[in-house]
């Protein structure tokens, strides 16, 4: 009896909620039982994984596939179509040469069994997946233009309401016959949108102060036990859809993050609606000049403490309030949401005096070394690997184009029938694709060894100078520097400062009365 290993994927959460693997699995499972002397060993399934934008190194349950393989313990992988197993003409071709040189069968439920006995199954096998990738790259275009068309239209193409809206059923319906929803205005948190803009607009208020406002007077959020705070007002405040406009593409997917994009590239609809219209168009560019006016892009100043004053009550940052060295450190907790307990104001002259104190005396415990040598040496190591990847992003570089041009050979080959010319390119592609990967194996143990030489503390032991001299005479930058090494975070209180201490130069906590 032959082992059969049956492959299921669907690229998106939708897929997964249509049950389009129930679909795929009972397909596969028919098929199976037209032959009689196979037998179903394994299932594998991958949920929201894309074919396309993932490749093999990626995808958990591929590996799992090979290892089995590997491990005999399947003689045939079955698949509904070739593409579950991938879409990137790349490598999806690879895979399945490599699976056909271990001895399985792989076989699918519409396309029959794919063989590679000759130039032309060879051909074929590329075909597939440089199709399959095309078609990828189609279908997300196609979808990209039709969302940004219909959001042109005025249609909002959202799976959740903004805060202001709820969800109703529409008499609109989608390509594929389903109900589209449509957002109405939701009176409640309607008029706490009203409130926002009025706030800002009229009251000039910032966007900090409306969220102490609104938590004060005890309004919620749509998320139970979820305070306002700056960015959720500054999200409603920029949406267009409050003035009756829809849009799309405010954010990029990149990877695992979601990234704001400027406003000149959003799509918004050519007409406005009416019946979303929450705020008038001209309070709406009103607050939002307003708070365009006072962004600091690029103006934030950097200062000994900057990114180590803690809240020792709510544990948000605490920043200083202004430019000069007698400004006051504010607690971004307490301008948020109103509630904390700091409420002593600290000038950040007087504090970094007092955290300056409190290290010198206990770091005057330590053997005395060269600082200056120990940041040069520390410097020059960094540097060197820097140089390092420089050259490394060169040769990744000509790897690519080499295997660009790989690629056309492999079609010339596989076109013109010369099978020994075919193996000796294909052999040379998978080397230069081996080649890649090493190298950018090595470029991600680089940037790992210089974030662990600015991150990462170095027995501190044979540290620190004559601190009184040095530390005076050295560069804010050197001065972080140090500070970088010894101190975690610097939590303030209405009556004390806490400087908690890196390991392996203490565990306790200094604590110094004010």
């Amino acid at each position: 009896m032959k082992r059969v290993g049956c492959l299921y994927r669907v690229s998106t959460k939708k897929q997964v909620y249509n049950n389009d693997i129930p679909v795929q699995k009972e397909a596969c499972k028919k098929f199976i039982d037209l032959k009689e002397d196979w037998i179903l060993a394994e299932e594998y399934m991958e949920l929201g994984v894309s074919g396309y934008k993932l490749g093999e190194k990626e995808r958990d349950v591929l590996q799992t596939v090979k290892i089995d393989v590997s491990k005999k313990k399947i003689d045939v992988l079955l698949v509904f179509m070739f593409d579950r197993i991938g879409r990137r003409e790349d490598e999806t071709p690879f895979v399945v040469k490599w699976l056909i040189d271990q001895g399985i069968e792989v076989w699918s439920v519409n396309e029959g069994q794919r063989q590679i006995k000759d130039n032309y199954d060879r051909l074929i096998n590329y075909i597939t997946y440089w199709q399959a990738q095309g078609e990828s790259e189609k279908i997300s275009l196609r979808v990209k233009e039709k969302r940004i068309q219909l959001t042109k239209e005025g249609i909002y193409l959202g799976n959740y309401a903004p805060y202001g809206y709820k969800m109703i059923d529409s008499d609109l319906y989608s390509k594929i016959g389903k109900r589209r929803k449509i957002p109405i205005i939701y009176e409640e948190e309607a008029k706490v949108i009203s409130s926002i803009y009025t706030l800002i607009a009229e009251q000039k208020y910032g966007t900090d102060k409306v969220a102490v406002y609104l938590n004060k007077k005890g309004i919620k959020r749509r998320k139970t036990g979820c305070q306002w705070d700056s960015n959720m007002i500054l999200e409603i405040v920029k949406n267009p859809i409050y003035k009756g406009y829809v849009s799309f593409g405010k954010r990029e997917r990149n990877r695992e993050r979601n990234i704001r994009k400027n406003k000149e590239e959003w799509i918004i609809a050519d007409k406005k609606n009416p019946n979303i219209s929450i705020v008038s168009e001209e309070i709406w560019q009103i607050a939002n000049d307003l708070i365009c006016s006072r962004s600091r892009k690029g103006d934030r100043v950097i200062r000994l403490l900057s990114g180590y004053t803690k809240c020792g009550y709510c544990g948000s940052y605490i920043v200083p309030k202004g430019k000069n060295k007698y400004c006051y450190m504010l607690c971004k907790g307490k301008q948020r949401t109103g509630n904390c307990e700091y409420n002593k104001n600290y000038r950040i002259d007087i504090l970094e005096t007092i955290v300056i104190k409190v290290v010198k005396k206990y770091l005057d415990t330590f053997k005395r070394v060269d600082l200056k040598n120990e940041v040069v040496k520390k410097a020059k190591r960094i540097k060197r690997r820097e140089e390092k990847i420089r050259i490394l992003n060169q040769k990744i570089s000509y790897s690519k184009n080499r295997l660009i041009e790989l690629k056309t050979e492999i079609v010339t080959a596989l076109m013109s029938g010369e099978e020994e010319q075919n193996k000796k390119v294909s052999q040379e592609y998978e080397k230069e694709m081996n080649n890649l990967r090493t190298l950018e194996e090595q470029l991600i143990n680089l940037e790992s060894e210089i974030n662990k030489n600015n991150k990462e503390i170095n027995q501190l032991k044979e540290y620190i100078p004559n601190w009184s001299e040095e530390f005076e005479k050295a560069s804010l930058d050197i001065k972080r520097k140090i500070l970088e090494k010894m101190i975690d975070k610097v939590y303030l209180y209405n009556d004390k400062v806490e400087i908690s201490v890196k390991y392996p130069i203490s565990t306790i906590i200094i604590k110094e009365k004010v």
